[in-house]
């Protein structure tokens, strides 16, 4: 299934433009400008909604990761300096709450901060900015005679656009396509057969991966009709065995595509974009049924200034630090990603009972919460729902009791749902507790 899945995918994003301009508009070059792309600043949104037939899921570890991805969103803003200076920060967003990250990377190494822990991670690297310029620009030369042979799916159109990105009011073209996954084998063999039909691109690509082989330490060279020979051999298993294969799966129907819609400046960069991909009727044992990811994204300062957010730090951990190394850098009071990663790690805290807990609602100062009959080193987390909500507080007990202070519950009666961390187990489920109105 995971083959069959990858090929669907990656022939969606191939396809979202073709190699024929539209009303004079050359999609070619927008596609190949993302490759020249120096500096930038880009600000995307990821979001994924998976369905989960759970009668089917035999494998319950799978199902928790699923429990845990549906409804994620990733926020991310990145600053790329030049083509080996970067920065990325933003949010990881579960219904457990938000994991903020932050991220640096020069030559030299990466730092990544992750949820606010007391000290980052460092990878140190072995990078130079001679084979950084080498490999984009050799990836212009394997993208340039693919591209230009790409088929235009059914459905893409362009017209003059201006919109604002990012406060900035950009003029250029809106190109909207939609790739139906019923029509993703025509457009796959007609790039197939354009390519091996153009002599050119197949000497060009010839010539690229020779490069690419002799600077990884590989003498053997390909030449332009061994390219073509292997991609009319590719055609035929494909026609004959992968084709069949994705047919009997269910999943080249109209129900399944990719949608997209994309701003391009007068330069032909890509300003502006929401993308979603939709695949449902997946049959696979692990019980997934369907898959939907939306995109969306701004990017500006092109080929400007843009200078990375480095990340100031005294101690650190290494790439090679032990997970609870790395879990005694995380606030185990405020941490999502401690909750998290210990859910898989750790067998599941006892909860509270609610007779543990009293809560006061007070007028006009700090509302308490007191829970008794716990250990020393337990930590007690207040939430505002059962799953998800808002973390109000957390605190570790310094004896058999602890009270927790809350600004505001609410005035009028409600629920506060309580956790608790048990010394070598991970968060248990939260216990609901009524508090009365303000007195």
């Amino acid at each position: 299934m995971l083959k069959k899945l990858i090929l669907v995918i990656m022939a969606s994003v191939l396809f979202i433009t073709g190699c024929q301009s539209i009303k004079g508009v050359d999609l070619n070059q927008m596609i190949l400008n993302n490759s020249k792309v120096k500096s930038a600043e880009s600000k995307t949104t990821v979001s994924l909604q998976l369905t989960v037939n759970k009668r089917k899921a035999k494998d319950k570890e799978f199902l928790k990761v699923v429990d845990l991805l549906n409804n994620a969103k990733l926020e991310v803003q990145t600053k790329l300096q030049n083509s080996s200076t970067a920065s990325l920060s933003g949010n990881i967003v579960l219904q457990q709450g938000k994991i903020p990250f932050r991220m640096y990377m020069d030559k030299k190494k990466v730092v990544l901060l992750l949820d606010n822990a007391s000290k980052p991670i460092v990878m140190k690297v072995d990078n130079s900015g001679a084979q950084d310029k080498w490999l984009q620009d050799l990836q212009t030369k394997l993208l340039s005679p693919i591209v230009k042979n790409l088929p235009n799916p059914k459905q893409i159109s362009v017209k003059s656009a201006t919109e604002k990105v990012h406060g900035e009011t950009v003029k250029g073209y809106k190109v909207n396509a939609t790739v139906n996954f019923s029509e993703l084998p025509n457009l796959f063999i007609a790039l197939l057969d354009n390519l091996a039909k153009d002599q050119k691109s197949l000497e060009e690509l010839a010539a690229a991966v020779n490069e690419l082989n002799k600077m990884t330490g590989d003498n053997s060279k390909v030449t332009a009709q061994e390219l073509q020979e292997g991609l009319k051999q590719f055609r035929t298993e494909f026609t004959a065995g992968i084709l069949p294969e994705m047919k009997n799966s269910g999943m080249l129907t109209k129900n399944n595509y990719l949608k997209t819609s994309i701003l391009v400046d007068k330069k032909f960069y890509e300003r502006k974009s929401s993308s979603t991909f939709n695949m449902t009727g997946i049959k696979d044992e692990s019980g997934l049924t369907g898959i939907r990811i939306k995109v969306v994204n701004e990017t500006w300062k092109i080929n400007k200034k843009v200078t990375a957010t480095k990340i100031r730090y005294g101690k650190y951990l290494s790439e090679n630090a032990s997970e609870a190394q790395f879990l005694n850098t995380l606030d185990k009071r405020r941490s999502v990603l401690y909750s998290v990663m210990t859910s898989f790690m750790y067998k599941q805290s006892a909860p509270v009972k609610g007779s543990q807990v009293k809560v006061t609602n007070n007028k006009r100062k700090a509302d308490t919460v007191l829970v008794k009959g716990i250990k020393k080193g337990d930590v007690i987390k207040l939430y505002t729902a059962s799953k998800g909500g808002k973390l109000l507080t957390g605190k570790q007990a310094a004896g058999t009791s602890t009270t927790l202070s809350v600004k505001q519950l609410g005035k009028k009666s409600g629920k506060v749902y309580v956790s608790i961390i048990r010394n070598g187990k991970a968060e248990s489920a939260r216990t609901a507790v009524k508090y009365k109105a303000e007195k």
